[in-house]
């Protein structure tokens, strides 16, 4: 590939930083959040009931729903996604000899933010998500969990202000990772979309996209066995692929387009060559690291060249196990 690699590859490990900044603006949010929870709860005094955690919860969703919204505004979204935008143009037509098409607009920022939707794996399922869906389910859990804090707590005779104690540090525990990897989620998803916008709009001088998977051991089987394919200009699978997915989709510019040269991807041990898959990356990793990417049997298979990294999903992205291995490619896996 060329050298817009190089340049949208280091962009997306600034994308990734920027996402750990703002996931960090939840904070503030949350610890608000456990507060007003805590005083709510102990405002009925020592004995809580069933019958008072029904009353209370409409009031409590309302307040978690409050927190989150005002969150979610503080990310300022829409703003990012039009910098995207106007990023992936500048990048592009720095490395192509033709001019692009114009017409990227503030409504093309607002719909990517509110209309667009990610395809999620989860486990077995997929899940059709907008960046809104994304925050409700966010909001959703977060209640669901409250909620189990509290039952459980009445059941084994806690006290209020034990109950108010757990539901705060929930908050600021299992809450605060469901906000780290909703912003994440949302900020990749923002991401794509906006280089969806602009190779879409440039289809004429492009062959497709490629699918770039990040070289480490963070990376996901879904996301290793897409790593370098190539797909029609907004075909085929689009980052987010999962939630914390940090993977990217690259323009290939046509070759009488084309302006500059070979270049480097980035990689948990530094740049390495273009042409570098990520089952050519992990081949030479060591054993040990073979074995927690892949799990020490799945690393035994890769290893002895009877299945390469692309084997392990379906076509859908899930992951299979061992007795799907067996039947799929009729080899022995234990």
């Amino acid at each position: 590939m060329t050298q817009i690699v190089d340049a949208i590859t280091r962009h997306q490990v600034n994308i990734n930083r920027f996402a750990e900044g703002q996931a960090k603006r939840a904070l503030p949010v949350l610890k608000a959040l456990a507060k007003d929870l805590r005083q709510r709860i102990m405002a009925g005094g020592t004995e809580f009931q069933l019958t008072r955690m029904a009353r209370l919860e409409t009031e409590i969703r309302q307040v978690i729903g409050q927190r989150i919204n005002e969150y979610q505004l503080a990310l300022d979204l829409e703003d990012f996604a039009g910098q995207e935008l106007a990023y992936t143009t500048r990048v592009l037509s720095g490395y192509v000899s033709a001019d692009l098409a114009s017409g990227l607009s503030a409504d093309m920022a607002a719909n990517i933010v509110t209309k667009s939707k990610a395809r999620l794996l989860s486990g077995s399922l997929k899940k059709s998500m907008s960046i809104p869906d994304l925050f409700a389910e966010f909001d959703e859990a977060t209640a669901k969990q409250t909620m189990r804090i509290m039952q459980a707590g009445v059941v084994e005779g806690k006290t209020t202000e034990q109950i108010a104690r757990q539901v705060g540090e929930g908050v600021l525990t299992r809450t605060r990772a469901q906000a780290s990897a909703t912003t994440r989620t949302a900020i990749n998803h923002i991401g794509t979309q906006a280089r969806k916008e602009v190779y879409a709009a440039n289809d004429d001088i492009l062959e497709g996209e490629r699918f770039l998977s990040t070289l480490d051991s963070h990376t996901t089987l879904t996301c290793a066995g897409y790593d370098r394919q190539e797909f029609a200009v907004g075909k085929g699978p689009m980052p987010p692929l999962h939630y914390n997915c940090r993977s990217i989709r690259i323009p290939v510019v046509k070759p009488e387009y084309r302006k500059d040269t070979m270049g480097e991807r980035a990689s948990a041990d530094g740049p390495v060559s273009n042409q570098t898959t990520y089952g050519g990356w992990l081949k030479g990793q060591s054993k040990e690291f073979q074995a927690d990417v892949l799990g020490a049997r799945r690393a035994e298979l890769f290893r002895s060249g009877k299945l390469s990294i692309d084997k392990f999903t379906d076509s859908g992205g899930r992951v299979l196990t061992l007795e799907q291995l067996a039947q799929r490619y009729d080899i022995e896996v234990f």
